[in-house]
């Protein structure tokens, strides 16, 4: 990361002035030239070379020239600062391996359970919820960096979510999917708010709390061009809290099935 020379004011002729510094694979093939710096008079630190991005086998520095025409040089030492030693690659490897196959078995499931009941959808709700949040809490408690906490959340949205969505969004041999169910007994119970009873609005607070949580973010892709012109966009927060990490600004694939689904129930209740 960083080589510097200590030099001393007080060594006068003996100061250096110009240096350069040369590297090669071995000592026959040290032949180019990494820097070269001039030295003041009034230097104690002298940076060589820094943010190097080639590993150099052998380093050479050259004293060119010394302050005041001096014939011979005094170096008072020369500190090197290299990248700290770090399993963090590995670890990011088997973390992201961890959670791909605990996220993907719960999809796995959660999926065969709304096949055989749909109205575990109105469940889905609270599970995604609380996993996600899991996962958040270990990234703000245990990651070093954002860069980490998104490959986090990343590999847990593309086990969970995405398998989910499609899931739930695929039709079935009747031509009708879990989601678009939903949805329709959704507008059906919808009542003016006067008539409105407590179970129908419980049921429609958890469908919209759902919808609203499967259309935050998803980075697996861009967004469809139709999608775009309908004015759809994604966010990543629930109640101002960040959801499994991923970035902001993606744009889902999954919005998209989600997306035809309203479009279809609603086609089917107008006509």
């Amino acid at each position: 990361r960083e080589m510097s020379m200590l030099v001393a004011s007080e060594d006068s002729s003996y100061m250096p002035a110009r240096v350069v510094v040369l590297g090669g694979d071995s000592p026959a093939t040290i032949r180019t030239e990494l820097n070269a710096v001039t030295v003041l008079p009034s230097d104690s630190r002298v940076i060589l070379l820094e943010n190097m991005t080639r590993f150099w086998r052998v380093i050479q520095i050259r004293v060119k020239r010394c302050q005041q025409g001096g014939i011979d040089t005094r170096v008072r030492g020369i500190e090197v600062l290299g990248p700290k030693p770090t399993f963090w690659p590995i670890f990011k490897e088997q973390l992201c391996r961890r959670t791909f196959l605990s996220c993907a078995a719960r999809a796995h499931a959660w999926c065969q359970e709304i096949c055989r009941d749909r109205e575990r959808l109105l469940q889905l709700f609270g599970r995604l919820n609380r996993a996600l949040r899991h996962e958040q809490g270990f990234a703000d408690h245990f990651l070093p960096d954002d860069e980490a906490a998104w490959a986090l959340g990343r590999t847990c949205w593309e086990a969970l979510v995405n398998p989910l969505v499609q899931s739930i969004t695929s039709p079935d041999p009747h031509g009708v999917s879990p989601l678009a169910w939903l949805l329709s007994e959704y507008l059906e119970s919808v009542e003016p708010p006067r008539r409105a009873t407590s179970r129908g609005a419980i049921f429609g607070s958890r469908v919209r709390r759902l919808t609203q949580l499967l259309v935050h973010v998803d980075p697996s892709g861009p967004e469809p061009e139709e999608a775009r012109a309908a004015g759809l966009s994604l966010g990543r927060r629930e109640g101002g809290e960040e959801q499994g990490g991923a970035g902001q600004g993606c744009k889902s694939s999954s919005l998209w099935g989600i997306s035809q689904c309203w479009r279809g129930v609603v086609q089917q209740q107008v006509e």
